[in-house]
């Protein structure tokens, strides 16, 4: 199946950023989604690994607060492989 050009990015950030600031809980969710999809794409991204272990323990802390524990433990795995040299495409690394 081919691909469509689909929407621009900067459409796709003027959503997210619209749903950050106008529905929290659902953006959150919605990240954590995209993160459980490709972690290793999360994982191979060129931002610092300090700008990742923020990012996953502010998840971490959100969803702590929510009690959704199952969700706090595979982001604390993802967070484990970014000290790990992550060289394959495994989309499977949290289960």
């Amino acid at each position: 199946m081919k691909k469509g050009k689909g929407f621009s990015d900067e459409f796709i950030r003027s959503l997210l950023l619209t749903l950050e600031q106008t529905d929290f809980d659902e953006y959150m969710k919605l990240s954590y989604a995209v993160l459980m999809q490709s972690p290793s794409a999360v994982l191979k991204r060129g931002d610092s690994i300090e700008s990742k272990v923020n990012a996953i323990n502010h998840m971490i802390k959100f969803f702590e607060e929510k009690e959704e524990y199952e969700k706090c433990t595979n982001l604390q795995k993802l967070q484990q492989f970014l000290y790990l040299d992550v060289s394959e495409d495994d989309e499977d690394i949290i289960n």
